[in-house]
């Protein structure tokens, strides 16, 4: 494998990781509570992974969140047809 196919299949990796946030920045995404998010962090409710006593959170699990929130907001009046 030359050099250049190396580098080429390690960035591909490298942007299939996972974006992983800290309780704080998830706090900020969601735009809720230090009591609220450990809440949901403990009951599952937000898929997450513990490392030793600090909690990460995938970007998906936050995006998945957020878009169940949307679909069961009152607010959400679903599409319109004509």
């Amino acid at each position: 494998m030359s050099s250049e196919n190396y580098n080429e299949l390690h960035e591909q990796k490298l942007e299939q990781l996972p974006v992983l946030f800290t309780s704080a920045e998830a706090m900020e995404v969601l735009g809720v509570g230090k009591n609220t998010i450990y809440r949901l962090l403990n009951s599952g409710e937000l898929p997450a992974i513990r490392i030793g006593r600090s909690w990460r959170i995938p970007w998906d699990s936050l995006e998945d969140y957020l878009l169940a929130g949307i679909a069961n907001s009152p607010f959400n009046i679903g599409t319109i047809s004509t």
